[in-house]
């Protein structure tokens, strides 16, 4: 019968990876609203996203889930702030 243990640190470096990878799709969607968004909403939104990464790095040792909720908080605020400002340039 195969072995049920679970390895706590691959499920942390798992949870690193997923949000390393979803941290790099917000800035590409960031980088791309450059064409429909006003410049200061895109400059404001990478300010938003090097501090959110910097604060995922340095809490995910302690913190395996914090790639992924600063993901998903930065895609909230991406979303509202291009629907706030309605695309226009």
């Amino acid at each position: 019968m195969a072995d049920e243990s679970h390895d706590p640190e691959s499920y942390r470096l798992l949870f690193g990876v997923i949000g390393a990878a979803f941290l790099a799709v917000v800035l590409m969607f960031i980088l791309a609203s450059a064409l429909v968004a006003p410049g200061w909403v895109v400059g404001a939104l990478l300010v938003l996203w090097l501090v959110g990464a910097v604060v995922s790095l340095r809490s995910w040792p302690q913190r395996a889930w914090m790639p992924l909720l600063v993901g998903t908080a930065l895609a909230v605020a991406w979303i509202a702030a291009v629907s706030i400002t309605g695309g226009r340039t």
